[in-house]
């Protein structure tokens, strides 16, 4: 129980026995011509006519150029998001430095609305204080209001 056999068959060095069953001793089996039916006009064959790989490729290789697509159109979005950020800041900033700017000139307008700096400006360009004002009252032709004396 100690011999091994040799299982490999090789034909070098060895002669066809007639005793011998395997690819060496068998007659060829006859070969039968392989009979394929022609699909009928409309239908659909159930093996793709091209190797199976083949339409893996186009489709692979749409979804790759879609996500490329998508990956670079979500980067312009986001320049484009991030520059209409910046200019909404900017526009913000000059917006509260125009309102400083117009509290400034609100209080500069109320200050020379003041009748005291009027006064003093017209002093100031050689008008004098006025007397009191006198009235015409025109139904009786009398003129009223005399600063001299009490009617």
């Amino acid at each position: 129980m100690g011999t091994k056999t040799d299982t490999r068959r090789t034909t070098k060095g060895r002669g066809t026995g007639k005793g011998r069953t395997g690819a060496a001793g068998r007659p060829a089996a006859p070969t039968r011509p392989v009979r394929t039916k022609a699909p009928a006009a409309g239908t659909r064959s159930a093996r793709p006519a091209a190797p199976g790989r083949a339409p893996k490729i186009p489709f692979v290789l749409l979804i790759l150029c879609l996500l490329a697509g998508a990956l670079v159109s979500l980067l312009l979005l986001r320049s484009v998001v991030a520059q209409e950020a910046y200019t909404i800041t900017s526009l913000q900033s000059e917006n509260r430095e125009m309102s400083y700017v117009e509290q400034e000139l609100e209080e500069s307008v109320a200050h020379l609305e003041t009748s005291e700096r009027i006064a003093e400006e017209a002093e100031r360009m050689g008008m004098e204080p006025g007397d009191a004002p006198l009235f015409l009252d025109l139904d009786n032709g009398e003129i009223t209001g005399d600063a001299g004396s009490d009617d």
